[in-house]
């Protein structure tokens, strides 16, 4: 049986906690995987994998392509198998998204890897570069930076995680931007879009990779952040 696996680099809670050395780096990672999304050291932006190429929307608007050497704390990648159907969606804001995306999840109990092209409206933000010793996730997340595009041609790539991971990884779907020209990305708060093409991926397993820090290691990563995380997830100050 073939079998397409979800790579993870960390877990989200300890992510939340404030463990963002990177522990593994662009060049292992991409033998991992071709598509995904993540964060980099130092919680330096939003990651976003396409085309076997990693890139980062930074907080200062731009986009960068990330050397072999750069690290990830936080990050989930596939091999992503474009030899699938590939449909058409129109949605109006990310609910809707998420609610035509039912139609396509077979179960709720596996991980799904989606790979949008179209033209989005969408509003997008980064966090800045944060210095140690580092604060928990959901103090640091006012300090990013928001951006509107309008019509603007790009990628949507996503991730969808079951229930049962809360805390290990975000349950439901989430969705980064890449522009086609490479100019502009971010972790989307807003998106819309008409006749966006879609492919998306079952996984059917799923390997972490756990940091050998000294956070992770010492930390209780049993409590309870699903509020804060939420927060974290869709906050925007517009």
């Amino acid at each position: 049986m073939k079998e397409n696996k979800l790579f993870q680099v960390g877990t989200l809670n300890s992510l939340m906690m404030g463990d963002y050395h990177g522990s593994v780096s662009v060049k292992d990672l991409l033998k991992e995987g071709n598509i995904g999304i993540g964060t980099y050291d130092g919680l330096d932006g939003e990651a976003i994998i396409v085309n076997g190429k990693a890139y980062d929307g930074r907080a200062d608007g731009k986009v960068y392509e990330m050397n072999d050497n750069d690290t990830l704390p936080f990050s989930t990648v596939s091999h992503f198998d474009e030899n699938v159907e590939e449909n058409n969606i129109s949605f109006s804001s990310i609910e809707e998204f998420k609610q035509k995306m039912e139609a396509y999840l077979p179960s709720h109990n596996f991980f799904y890897m989606i790979k949008m092209e179209g033209t989005f409206n969408v509003r997008v933000r980064s966090c800045f570069k944060q210095k140690e010793p580092y604060e928990p996730l959901y103090k640091v997340a006012c300090d990013q930076r928001e951006f509107q595009y309008e019509d603007v041609d790009g990628y949507v790539i996503g991730v969808y995680c079951p229930n049962y991971v809360e805390g290990m990884n975000l349950p439901g779907w989430h969705i980064h931007f890449l522009s086609k020209d490479f100019s502009k990305g971010g972790h989307i708060l807003k998106v819309d879009g008409n006749n966006i093409k879609f492919k998306i991926n079952q996984l059917n397993g799923w390997n972490v990779y756990l940091p050998h820090t000294e956070g992770f290691s010492n930390w209780d990563l049993t409590e309870d952040l699903k509020e804060k995380t939420k927060a974290v997830e869709g906050s925007s100050k517009k």
